[in-house]
């Protein structure tokens, strides 16, 4: 059950003639309430409680419809002990404002954020909202009441979306092959859809390029999404490019897998857990820098081999701790076609 206080920010004050007249009626809580049961809905009155509406010190409008607009809420009670909020707005337009159904859509958003006051739990009981709009304009209101009504759609599509309901797909149950009947599509969600388990199995990475239609844009998002976000060896995507392009004429994965390779060891990887040293700062940096950010240089180097062959063990990472700002950046250029990541180690020692 939601709290039954709410704290809003206090309204602007707003000079108006429209909107002092409309704040002085409904500043006394007697005829507030008057208001409230006089023109609200049957049905709306009837889950009323009999405790007086409380007002809620703020104001929703935009900054550019102050001129034309003033609202009140109301903090309500329900039959059922529970709370409610009754907002009313004053439109005082000369004539209807097509996009009043919006404004009003886009201000209950703004009353149930606010209500939430940032703790997102309070989003998953918010309480309902009772809107009224008073029009004192020259012509006749012919705008919808409803954001409904201005659907362009037989009453077949509106029975579909009348509730504003969000359909939901958890792709992590979801089978591979039911992700979708379009390929490319399939493959693009597959990727998404094993994200969370960080590792993704040769055979599952080969099934995703198989999937890619060669020579697309799509074929290098997918590649490339997938070595950024899965923790993929050397070894693992050798394989999984192998076994696709069994099945291709072309080996464009494979020029792609390297290009992204290249890419990633030029560019750099972020380093630091907080301090954010880029790799290619410490490259042109390292030399004559203090020890520190050498320190920072190791681990942006760790986690380059780690991409390309692997978790590195105790003793791998304890000596490229143990390495000079300058000799890791020649272990780093090693590690660009060195075919393993004994040969990296190999070549730092002579």
């Amino acid at each position: 059950m939601c709290r039954r206080d709410t704290a809003f920010p206090s309204m602007a004050e707003i000079v108006t003639p429209h909107d002092k007249l409309f704040r002085a009626l409904l500043d006394d809580p007697g005829r507030a309430e008057s208001l409230i049961r006089d023109y609200l809905p049957a049905p709306w009155r009837a889950v009323l409680g009999t405790a007086r509406p409380k007002t809620v010190d703020a104001t929703f409008v935009d900054a550019q419809l102050k001129g034309t607009q003033s609202d009140r809420l109301f903090q309500v009670e329900l039959t059922d002990g529970r709370p409610a909020l009754v907002y009313v707005l004053l439109e005082h337009k000369s004539t209807p404002d097509p996009g009043t159904p919006y404004q009003i859509m886009t201000y209950m958003l703004r009353i149930w954020e606010r209500y939430a006051q940032g703790q997102p739990k309070r989003l998953r009981a918010v309480p309902p909202i009772f809107p009224m709009v008073f029009y004192h304009g020259g012509p006749d209101w012919t705008v919808p009441t409803a954001i409904l009504d201005c659907i362009d759609g037989e009453e077949a599509v509106k029975d579909l979306v009348h509730d504003f309901r969000y359909t939901l797909h958890d792709l992590k149950p979801i089978d591979y092959d039911r992700l979708s009947e379009n390929p490319s599509l399939r493959a693009g969600l597959a990727a998404l859809k094993y994200s969370s388990e960080r590792r993704l199995k040769a055979e599952t990475l080969a099934r995703i390029l198989l999937d890619v239609p060669g020579g697309e844009p799509i074929e290098r998002q997918v590649l490339e999404y997938a070595m950024r976000v899965y923790n993929i060896t050397r070894e693992s995507l050798q394989t999984a490019i192998s076994l696709a392009e069994t099945r291709r004429s072309e080996g464009v994965v494979t020029t792609i897998a390297e290009e992204l390779l290249k890419e990633g060891e030029e560019r750099g990887i972020a380093i630091g857990e907080k301090r954010g040293i880029a790799l290619g700062e410490a490259r042109g940096e390292a030399r004559g820098e203090a020890r520190g950010e050498a320190r920072g240089f190791a681990k942006a180097v760790a986690r380059t081999l780690e991409r390309r062959f692997g978790p590195l063990s105790g003793s791998q990472l304890a000596r490229i701790q143990a390495l000079s700002a300058s000799e890791l950046e020649a272990l780093i250029d090693r590690a660009v076609t060195a075919p393993t990541l004994d040969a990296v180690f190999e070549e730092s020692a002579h």
